[in-house]
């Protein structure tokens, strides 16, 4: 969390209020949150530069500048990026990186795990292995069923835990891993090479609805507010969620009551009788 859903609702709204717009002045007030290089030439190599493109890849935000360098932030566990004044102070702010229109694009992060790079394209590899390994987005046209099985069929792993793995699912996370499980009606403990072919294909097209669903629905904000649009005001995907930390409740479908449990060190929500 923030999963490809929030990442991509981020790109999004902030794209209008930073294209063109030129850093002034970048001011860290957490020196480890900056991944590479070094702090002081993190600050120098991002002055004066313009932003001219602002793409995303999986849970990774890119900021394509007028050198070629690209300013790279991963949210990680709680992060989420402002727009505001010049003269606002928001609580855990880690890095401001001040606009020539007097704004500032603030990087907020209570936790102080999220990380940002500036690298050109030709340091990716070395400085950020996991951006180049990532798999395909449930998204894009070619994430299918046929894709999907190729992983699957030679996996002894939970399916739970496969689809967490960004080389298979890139962007995905454990709200939507749990959400899309749940409409395809399959159990995250289930070893991934025992799904057959229709469940594949059932899992593939609730992976794509329920990412399309979560960037449509602005994100998910959960009550601890780990993520905010960066207007401040929350998404609105939650109001939608039908297993994830619904622990207690009745299943929509069934009635009888959604469990948690612990899959590779996270929990993980589903409906014992409807998931199978």
């Amino acid at each position: 969390m923030p999963e490809l859903p929030e990442v991509e609702t981020i790109r999004q709204r902030i794209s209008p209020l930073l294209l063109g717009k030129t850093i002034t002045k970048v001011v860290v007030q957490r020196p480890d949150v900056v991944g590479f290089p070094e702090v002081a030439k993190f600050k120098a190599g991002l002055k004066d530069k313009t932003i001219v493109q602002i793409g995303r890849r999986g849970k990774y935000l890119l900021l394509f500048l007028s050198d070629n360098k690209i300013l790279i932030i991963h949210l990680r566990l709680s992060g989420h990026l402002r727009v505001i004044t010049d003269k606002e102070k928001p609580d855990y702010e880690r890095v401001r990186f001040g606009l020539n229109d007097r704004t500032a694009l603030v990087f907020i992060e209570p936790r102080a795990l999220g990380r940002v790079y500036l690298v050109t394209p030709a340091e990716i590899p070395s400085i950020l292995k996991g951006l180049t390994k990532m798999g395909r987005e449930p998204i894009e046209e070619n994430f299918n069923a046929n894709y999907l099985y190729s992983f699957l069929k030679r996996r002894k792993a939970k399916i739970k835990t496969v689809l967490l793995d960004q080389r298979v699912c890139a962007g995905v996370g454990n709200i939507y891993s749990d959400e899309a499980l749940f409409l395809a009606k399959i159990n995250p403990n289930r070893p991934a090479n025992s799904l057959n072919w229709t469940e594949v294909q059932r899992l593939s097209r609730a992976l794509k609805l329920t990412v399309k669903n979560g960037i449509k629905f602005l994100g998910t904000t959960m009550s601890d507010q780990r993520y905010l649009l960066p207007d401040g005001t929350k998404g609105r995907f939650q109001e939608r969620l039908k297993v994830f930390r619904c622990e207690g409740k009745s299943c929509p479908t069934c009635g009888k009551p959604i469990i948690r449990t612990r899959i590779g060190n996270r929990s993980s929500y589903f409906c014992p009788i409807c998931q199978i």
